[in-house]
């Protein structure tokens, strides 16, 4: 009876250990036999784990400290499945040509992801549309567009309050929450509010920890303060302080290789830069990059002939975390004080207020 006892707690121990695991069995039709299917951490944007398919069959398994977004990608496909999920016993099903109706089975946080998907994505693609045409409209079209735009900032505020609400404890609210914050100044500016209607759970873990920093850090950075000191080291691998650079006006721009609408902008600040390099003015560019060969083709490719810096930290750099940087592109204009008179500049902005500034 003392070995059977033993025996039942040694298994109860080893299933236990397994189910503090993540563990994905999936099936999905239209993915060639021999594909190699990778699961990738979308914080430390690193693969995890990877297997072939067969017959449209697959596992992968990973130790997940905290529930948070992983993304599934397949060899030779432009497929890619983003999930929210912990330490599940998840099963997958369906067609992945038909990604919108693919079935996750075992996971409550993927659950969650999809319901705050289906009712935040089309408001917020609705926002775009409207910014989009706000751009470039003008006269009675602008202000149509301008309306839409706070009309529906505020209807996505509305909606994600209620879901905070009813899922208070979650970590994919804290998600959201989180990315919200980068294109609803409402959400942003009274994030601690917001955060506040949180617990449990979703008040831990990286996302949780972000919000935290960034309603520490809300201060820095705001128009008419002085930029902090910090100092980060450039391609060379030679500390560059930002102090080095009073005495004129300067641009800290924050950007990366992998960032489409960095690479966009890019050509505006070259512009810019070109045309006022000979008149007190200069770009120092901060990188949330990872790969260094990455990071210098880009700067190459892209005719970016200035200083930049990065600790090659991705997310976690120093000086990103520091002015609680949620998205790029990023920038701060400071004058030759060091004082911030912009921020955030995008197409010709920046030229436009330079040539204010250098009347």
């Amino acid at each position: 009876m003392k070995k059977i006892l033993l025996g039942f707690f040694a298994m109860a121990s080893f299933q236990n250990i397994m189910a503090q695991g993540l563990h994905i069995n999936a099936n999905l039709k239209n993915i060639p036999d021999n594909t190699t299917a990778s699961l990738i951490d979308g914080m430390a944007n690193k693969v995890v784990d990877s297997a072939k398919v067969v017959g449209g069959a697959f596992q992968l398994k990973a130790e997940v400290a905290n529930p948070g977004i992983y993304v599934m990608s397949f060899s030779g496909l432009p497929a890619k499945i983003p999930m929210f999920i912990g330490n599940d016993q998840l099963t997958i099903s369906g067609d992945l040509k038909d990604a919108n109706n693919i079935v996750y089975q075992g996971s409550a946080t993927q659950s969650l992801y999809i319901q705050y998907m289906k009712v935040l994505t089309p408001q917020i693609e609705g926002l775009f549309g409207a910014k989009n045409i706000g751009a470039t409209a003008t006269g009675n079209t602008k202000d149509s567009a301008l309306k839409q735009v706070s009309i529906r900032e505020t209807a996505i505020a509305n909606s994600l309050t209620e879901l905070i609400k009813a899922n208070s404890q979650s970590p994919v609210s804290t998600l959201f929450l989180l990315q919200v914050t980068n294109f609803v100044p409402a959400v942003k500016e009274n994030l601690g509010t917001y955060y506040d209607l949180l617990s449990g759970a979703a008040k831990t873990g990286p996302f949780a920890e972000y919000i935290t920093k960034t309603i520490s850090t809300a201060g820095v950075g705001n128009i008419g303060t002085v930029l902090p000191e910090f100092k980060q080291n450039d391609v060379n691998g030679k500390s560059v302080s930002l102090s080095s650079f009073r005495g004129k006006y300067v641009l800290v721009d924050f950007w990366a290789s992998w960032c489409g609408p960095c690479r966009a902008e890019n050509p505006n600040v070259v512009k810019t830069y070109n045309a006022f390099k000979n008149k007190n003015f200069t770009v120092l560019g901060v990188s949330l990059d990872q790969d260094k060969a990455r990071w210098l083709e880009a700067i190459k490719k892209d005719g970016l002939t200035w200083t930049h810096v990065s600790d090659l930290k991705y997310w976690n750099n120093a000086v990103a975390v520091q002015f609680g940087i949620q998205s790029i592109p990023a920038n701060f204009l400071l004058d030759p004080n060091g004082v911030v008179i912009g921020k955030d500049l995008r197409g010709e902005d920046l030229s436009r207020i330079l040539t204010e500034k250098m009347k």
